[in-house]
């Protein structure tokens, strides 16, 4: 199957949306398909490549979450569309949007997968953080991009039963990102518990919320024994720097490579997942795979809390008190600690890319046979 991928930053290194799209298409390509890329040239050369759009009044905003917009140039969607058997969408900008229209026209089969709530993108920008406006954008993405797909990978549960109350029209399928095989290799895990290592992975943003693990470990009775580790980049990175010199906390702050941070993640003890707002939460079943025992937000608009294995993996989203509290218990019980990790290595075993990837092959197939019989 001739198989166009589109999406805004194909080439990015440090967005969920885009380093799940790469590894998806790695391994269709793998089982035999033909995969071509359509994307803005940020970081890249895609199959058909497409300027850099820059919105003027949120310019500034865009660049400290490091995302780049593609221009949507008609006739290189166009030429992209012809030579596709399928169109698969991956976010709701206006790529996607106009290569969904376009690709109804020449009546070409179309999918797509939902990454990413409004509110990912309205946190950042408090004004627009309103329920009637995340409303009105959901209402948006259904209607200009994602109705036009006949199937929809929802990457969870929780997400597709968001959308079903947004009447998105789309087939849904719940099908994982999955974690790649470079996490769920056999390691051997090098953590003390002097200091107690945290990792917390993900941007400097408000709906990542990183300030309630910062306050919640300066609550914690162990806080001298604590060695913070906040793996990202993002606009809230100086203000992070500053909490953590006021708590007087051992913390390092830092953007690292795959493989750094691979091995930070072999020498962390738990990973901390504080975002509320979250699709799926790559970067913690990530960490989780290696054995870090992660202590997850429950939030109405985050799904990564369905990855809990116990009450002492999750807490409150928000909620500094109860996080330190769960902190507390792991470093006080360390041989139930050990246990855990254990038993997260093997959970990862059954959310692998290699089978999710499967899984978005068939949906893909499936809108093609039903596209040709209709």
């Amino acid at each position: 199957m001739k198989i166009l991928i589109v999406i805004d930053d194909y080439f990015n290194k440090s967005n969920g949306m885009s380093i799940s799209t790469q590894r998806f298409v790695h391994e269709l390509k793998k089982m035999g398909q033909d995969v071509r890329i359509l994307s803005s040239i940020a970081g890249g050369k895609p199959d058909y490549p497409l300027p850099i759009m820059t919105i003027p009044i949120f310019k500034n905003i865009i660049a400290k979450e490091g995302f780049h917009f593609a221009k949507p140039k008609k006739e290189i969607i166009k030429e992209a569309i012809r030579w596709a058997d399928l169109v698969h969408l991956e976010d709701p900008f206006p790529v996607c949007w106009t290569a969904a229209k376009i690709a109804k026209q020449m009546r070409k089969p179309i999918t797509g997968t939902f990454h990413l709530y409004p509110e990912n993108l309205t946190a950042s920008v408090p004004i627009l953080d309103h329920a009637s406006i995340n409303s009105a954008f959901m209402r948006l993405f259904r209607d200009t991009t994602f109705n036009y797909c006949s199937y929809l990978q929802c990457p969870t549960t929780k997400v597709e039963h968001r959308l079903k109350k947004y009447n998105f029209k789309s087939k849904l399928i719940v099908i994982s990102n999955g974690i790649s095989d470079y996490y769920l290799q056999s390691n051997q895990r090098t953590t003390t518990t002097d200091p107690f290592t945290i990792l917390s992975i993900g941007r400097f943003s408000n709906e990542k919320d990183q300030k309630t693990l910062i306050k919640a470990i300066g609550r914690s009775k162990y806080k001298d024994r604590i060695k913070l580790i906040l793996a990202g980049k993002g606009p809230l990175k100086n203000e992070y720097i500053s909490l953590c010199q006021r708590l007087k906390l051992n913390a390092q702050l830092g953007f690292y490579s795959r493989n750094d941070l691979k091995q930070i993640m072999d020498q962390s003890n738990i990973v901390v997942h504080c975002a509320n707002v979250e699709v799926e939460g790559m970067a913690c079943m990530e960490a989780f795979a290696t054995g870090c025992v992660p202590i997850i937000a429950q939030s109405p608009l985050s799904s990564t809390s369905s990855y809990a294995l116990s009450p002492n993996n999750l807490f409150p989203a928000g909620s500094s008190e109860i996080l330190a509290q769960r902190i507390d218990y792991w470093i006080n019980h360390p041989k139930d600690l050990k246990m855990m990790s254990a038993n997260y290595q093997n959970y990862a075993k059954s959310l692998t890319v290699q089978f999710s990837a499967k899984k978005l092959l068939t949906m893909m197939k499936n809108a093609q046979k039903n596209y040709l019989s209709n």
